[in-house]
């Protein structure tokens, strides 16, 4: 640092320490001297509780919930490293609960601290918290889905919670696809969740979802054998009737019947897809080599 800006910091300190102690004007320009702190890795814990004492006594409550507001857009973020940019967002946090009580506004501060930081283990806390409290059930599972890549706490533990909550959701309460998504990496936490995933998504209508949510198990997490082979008898199944999309479950039947020429619910699926044109001529040849396998290996 040259000695322009060195004496330009000792001159800025002087002033924050100034308004923390005598009479705080201007807090954006308060909050302006702690974040260049900030940026050299000076994280100044204390200074930062003493700026939100010192709203509280000058009144300027108000107003320094409208600078972390402004200060926190993601334009200014980005200029931060993710500690810094966690360290922020967490004293806005801590000022909108435990200063002004807004606890909307809080929560806010703390999820963005989650989607950078998933493994965030206060920020984590006191989300679920403030969710279990209320009983929020659809927003925990957004929360679990939100850090279920990287969480701070055991992946098993997350998939059991989740498991708990989605199997008693009414079909009244749809989960979002994107957060049935981002479940899947739970996958391999719990033998259970994508049945429970996929049937949620049947029972809220949306069979075209669970059918995906299949899919891409198989393409992520495939488990198994045994596994890979009831996903894709349960995607012909889906297929062929809630989803109505008989043309997709073609490379299923195809790869079931090359594994076991013999089955019966795959000849069965081959036999239907023959009355659709899109895909009959495939449907045709794998019955005929199903057949022919099925004399070979007898």
């Amino acid at each position: 640092m040259s000695a322009t800006a060195q004496k330009a910091r000792a001159l800025r300190l002087q002033r924050l320490q100034s308004s923390l102690d005598v009479c705080l004007e201007l807090p954006e320009t308060a909050v302006e001297a702690l974040l260049s702190e900030l940026r050299l890795g000076e994280m100044l814990p204390e200074s930062w509780e003493r700026l939100h004492a010192s709203a509280v006594r000058d009144n300027k409550e108000f107003e320094l919930e409208v600078v972390y507001g402004n200060i926190t857009v993601e334009r200014r973020l980005k200029q931060l490293t993710e500690e810094q940019r966690t360290s922020l967002l967490l004293h806005a946090a801590d000022f909108c609960q435990g200063i002004v009580g807004h606890a909307d506004a809080a929560e806010g501060y703390l999820w963005r601290i989650l989607e950078v930081v998933p493994d965030h283990a206060d920020a984590f806390a006191r989300l679920e918290r403030r969710f279990s409290a209320s009983r929020n059930n659809m927003r925990l599972v957004e929360l679990y889905a939100l850090v279920a890549a990287k969480p701070s706490r055991s992946p098993g533990a997350l998939a059991t919670a989740v498991l708990n909550i989605i199997s008693q959701l009414p079909s009244q309460s749809p989960v979002s696809d994107e957060t049935c998504r981002k479940l899947l990496v739970l996958l391999p936490e719990s033998s259970t969740l994508l049945s429970v995933l996929e049937g949620h998504c049947r029972n809220t209508g949306r069979a075209a979802l669970a059918c995906s949510l299949l899919e891409e198990s198989l393409d992520k997490f495939p488990g198994t054998q045994a596994e890979i082979l009831e996903r894709q008898r349960q995607l012909i199944k889906l297929y062929l009737g809630e989803a109505n999309a008989p043309e997709k479950a073609i490379s299923y039947v195809e790869a079931l019947l090359l594994q076991d020429p013999s089955d019966a619910q795959s000849r069965a699926a081959a036999e239907r897809l023959l009355r659709s044109p899109q895909v009959a001529s495939r449907a045709a040849a794998a019955l005929q080599e199903a057949r022919r396998n099925t004399r070979e290996r007898g």
